[in-house]
């Protein structure tokens, strides 16, 4: 049996079974509003952990300082949706908070700025440093 590293401070009860790629943890936030805002003084603080995160965030054209600024609109206003194990690499699972988000964005094809639906995944690492990203993407 392969034994997945967890790199999440959350590390309770990972899942056994992965038919769905994700596995619901609870119906409540595994990390406080407060800690996650905290962490986000500094925007250096994020770590984008899978190639689809990474891409997502390079064709919005996001740095770090506007993932601090979803992250934190979405834990002080957003909609929290569950909290699910997400599998980061062959090896690895992180368990994430999962959010929704309307921030505003430029939208080329209109020539304007657009409320736009964003989707997000976070948490915590194991030391309390940083804060690992999952997913950040719109709603399509």
């Amino acid at each position: 049996m392969v034994n997945d590293k967890i790199l999440s401070r959350f590390q309770d009860d990972p899942p056994t079974n992965w038919n769905e790629g994700e596995r619901l943890i609870r119906t409540e936030p595994l990390y406080s509003a407060d800690e996650i805002i905290a962490l986000l003084g500094d925007s250096d603080v994020i770590r984008p952990q899978t190639k689809k995160c990474r891409n997502d965030i390079q064709a919005l054209e996001l740095d770090n300082e506007d993932l601090a600024g979803l992250i934190r609109n979405a834990v002080r206003g957003g909609r929290y949706r569950k909290s699910v194990w997400c599998r980061v690499s062959a090896k690895a699972i992180v368990a994430c908070d999962d959010y929704v988000v309307i921030d505003k964005f430029w939208v080329e094809a209109v020539g304007k700025e657009m409320d736009c639906e964003m989707y997000l995944k976070f948490a915590i690492n194991q030391n309390g440093k940083l804060l690992l990203m999952v997913s950040c993407h719109p709603s399509t």
